[in-house]
């Protein structure tokens, strides 16, 4: 069996995988550790633990993680993770697991998921979008995952969509990640004088409960979202001309408030040549699944 791992921001979320099925599962914290070396110690105790108690032997594991470097091995000064420096986590797990393992961009790993369990089966030509605390994105052209020359390409979330706009986690400005991730729908509704009581519990479904409220400053936050996600998705479309489009993460689960009059202005910003050419939808895998067995297909590679 493999184990497939998902690091996120806050939350790191651990399968055991079988022929394309994840049949056991387990988390723990990201945060809260003293350092890199003890959240490794921590996640491969979690691991053994979860394989004694299925009596599985496992023969790999693979790790998405945000800024990971399927090339080196190494997680590249993430910026939503708590440590700035590089981290070789594929290093540091096999050594403590004893089992080759596999560290890629935790969106790649997504896409690699839905591809070939999910949304994704059958299309060669693929974009995933992760909509979270950060906003990640894994590209599947001519079917190949795109890495780059340097093993770190297809990062969206980046790209520049307002000049000289919101700072970003990365150190730039205007990236779309600060205007379509949970800080950038929660920032848009404090800007907009939400009320202040909403930010008061964590994420976005806050934004979401009070937006079906008929709360002003919540509808006004996801139309803005609305419109940022369609323009970055319809450039995006311009350089790699993909067949579908999948979002993943519990942002993308809004339908009425985000999926609906997104497919109308995505298609409205996109090239001609493009218009009604590619299908937008939803994660057809459970949010866990997509990206925990994607990090087992990493192993495959």
């Amino acid at each position: 069996m493999i184990i497939g791992i998902d690091i996120g921001g806050t939350t790191t979320k651990i399968g055991l995988v079988e022929k394309g099925r994840v049949i056991a599962r387990s988390r723990i914290a990201t945060t809260g550790h003293a350092g890199d070396h003890a959240f490794a110690d921590a996640l491969a105790a979690e691991v053994r633990g979860l394989a004694e108690r299925h009596g599985a032997t496992v023969s790999a594991a693979g790790i998405g993680a945000p800024n990971a470097n399927q090339y080196t091995g190494i997680i590249e000064m993430a910026p939503n993770l708590p440590w700035k420096h590089d981290v070789p986590l594929a290093r540091m797990m096999a050594t403590r697991l004893g089992v080759p393992a596999t560290l890629g961009n935790d969106a790649n790993a997504a896409a690699l998921g839905e591809w070939r369990y999910g949304a994704g089966q059958g299309y060669n030509d693929l974009l995933i979008v992760t909509l979270g605390t950060g906003v990640g994105s894994g590209f599947i052209v001519n079917g190949r995952l795109v890495l780059g020359s340097h093993g770190n390409a297809g990062e969206l979330g980046h790209m520049t969509l307002v000049m000289d706009g919101r700072s970003c986690t990365c150190g730039r400005k205007g990236c779309l990640e600060a205007y379509v991730s949970i800080r950038g729908l929660r920032q848009t509704y404090a800007e907009l004088d939400g009320d202040p009581a909403v930010l008061q519990e964590e994420g976005v479904r806050c934004i979401a409960d009070a937006a079906h409220r008929g709360d002003a400053a919540a509808l006004q936050t996801f139309r803005h979202a609305v419109r940022w996600l369609a323009v970055g998705l319809a450039n995006a479309v311009a350089v790699t001309g993909p067949q579908r489009i999948v979002l993943f993460g519990g942002i993308a689960r809004n339908g009425d408030l985000l999926m609906a009059p997104l497919r109308e202005h995505f298609q409205e910003a996109l090239l001609n040549i493009y218009m009604g050419r590619v299908d937008l939808t939803v994660s057809a895998l459970p949010d866990d699944d997509a990206a925990i067995l994607g990090a087992a297909a990493l192993t495959t590679l």
